[in-house]
């Protein structure tokens, strides 16, 4: 059993116009959410009729069917989903809580996690992780937490079961067990392109590959971690990285590789595009100071995350609809 912690969290508005521009000059994308993205509603058939419910509503129902759930804690605006979801949330099958994102990190828990109050923000990714890892039975414990995005609806109680059974493998040696979504070497139906890498992984899918040998991965709406393992500081760094288009990001990933002892990422990414994932883990392990375990795995509806885009906004609610799903070939 574990426990699961649903990253709820919002941007102020300068943040969302920061974001906003972004997605306009690398991505050529309409940027549409203004509001509380976890409460957008999305529409969806259920049992042949139409329903419509907020977008974290998809990922709790399916963490409260999931077997290996021990407990829940959502950490975002406490007063906006006390408001839409308080009844759903007094009614779920297993312990429940939410932690408000503006509420500050207790100084016991800077303590007992060594941060650096300069690095770690209370209402920053990691400062939200760790507020609501604090007060799950995993943290009692001492033991990895499911960190759950709440804004990927598509993700389903099968993956989640799959990934929590590989999990099990890798707890004991790993203190940061991230699965990579085999998405093939096309763009998926949001139109995104896929990070290439060379799979020297024991898991193997067969599917397209480019010209270099590469195959293409995203990442999945769940990461399995113990704060008690890694450098938590590291954090919120490692997260303004994950988009890779911004050339602002392509040189900041270049300097923080660098520094690790890295010089030629960019180069094996970009230019001789050799990069694998065993070597991509190892960097992370070095970045956080302990071992990360990257994961192949197949399950391309989980990658399929709302950021406030136009396109993702009709494509997502199309595909709730439907039930299709393009997988990766």
């Amino acid at each position: 059993m574990t426990s699961a912690i649903v990253m709820a969290g919002y941007n102020n508005r300068r943040e969302v116009k920061k974001y906003s521009r972004i997605v306009a000059e690398h991505y050529g994308e309409k940027f549409i959410e203004t509001g509380y993205k976890p409460l957008r509603e999305f529409k969806s058939v259920k049992n042949g009729r139409q329903v419509t419910k907020p977008l974290i509503q998809y990922t709790l129902e399916r963490l409260s069917e999931n077997e290996f759930i021990d407990d829940v804690v959502i950490v975002g605006h406490q007063m906006l989903l006390e408001q839409r979801l308080g009844n759903f949330i007094q009614n779920f099958e297993k312990p429940c809580q939410l932690v408000n994102q503006s509420s500050k990190i207790s100084q016991e828990v800077i303590r007992r996690f060594s941060i650096k109050p300069r690095k770690v923000k209370y209402n920053s990714i990691a400062g939200n992780l760790i507020k609501g890892y604090a007060v799950s039975k995993a943290c009692k414990e001492e033991k990895h937490a499911l960190l759950v995005a709440a804004d990927s609806p598509l993700t389903t109680n099968k993956f989640i079961g799959r990934f929590l059974n590989i999990v099990k493998q890798y707890e004991t040696e790993a203190a940061i067990i991230l699965p990579a979504i085999f998405v093939g070497d096309q763009k998926d139906q949001l139109d995104r392109q896929p990070l290439r890498l060379l799979n020297d992984s024991q898991y193997q899918f067969d599917g397209s590959k480019d010209e270099y040998g590469r195959q293409g991965f995203r990442l999945s709406s769940l990461v399995s971690a113990n704060p008690h393992r890694f450098d938590l500081n590291a954090a919120n760094t490692a997260y303004s990285l994950r988009k890779l288009l911004n050339p602002k990001v392509q040189i900041k990933l270049f300097r923080v590789t660098r520094g690790l002892g890295y010089p030629n990422v960019y180069s094996k990414y970009f230019l001789r595009k050799d990069l694998s994932i065993n070597e991509t883990a190892n960097i992370a392990s070095a970045y956080f100071h302990c071992r990360f375990a990257i994961i192949p795995m197949t399950g391309i509806e989980t990658t399929y995350d709302y950021d406030g885009t136009e396109h993702e906004y009709h494509t997502i609610t199309k595909m709730l609809k439907s039930g299709e799903i393009k997988t990766a070939s």
